[in-house]
């Protein structure tokens, strides 16, 4: 095979040809062909603005109603009430449920200050 050195062998011409100054005048030649009439244009956001605005108030308006649900759900529950329904109760809500005259109330129902437990606490414990 023919070796083949692209610097000094003489170019084979392909035919094509540019016109002169071609691509300075391609852009005004193109501008010109086109119609003159105004390009409407459309916004996304402009369209999409109010379901965007919908969106956030359906969210607000639900956080809200919620917020507002549970406050008065714990503001007007009676003590006696809250304790038949919770399943679980920590010393804590008892605590602040309980005055101390429902704890007197029940220290004297439960008559712990017996005379027998006064004595086994003098006798086992001190």
């Amino acid at each position: 095979m023919k070796q083949f050195d692209l610097d000094n062998d003489p170019k084979i011409d392909s035919g094509f040809r540019i016109p002169e100054n071609y691509f300075e005048q391609f852009e005004a030649k193109i501008i010109s062909q086109l119609p003159d009439r105004e390009v409407k244009v459309i916004s996304l956001f402009k369209t999409r603005k109010f379901w965007f605005s919908s969106v956030a108030a359906v969210f607000v308006i639900g956080l809200f109603t919620t917020m507002y649900l549970n406050n008065i759900k714990t503001e007007n529950i009676s003590t006696e009430d809250y304790l038949a329904c919770a399943t679980t109760i920590s010393t804590e809500d008892i605590i602040d449920n309980l005055s101390d005259d429902d704890i007197t109330a029940i220290e004297e129902s439960l008559d712990l200050y017996d005379q027998d437990t006064k004595n086994y606490a003098k006798e086992y414990l001190y």
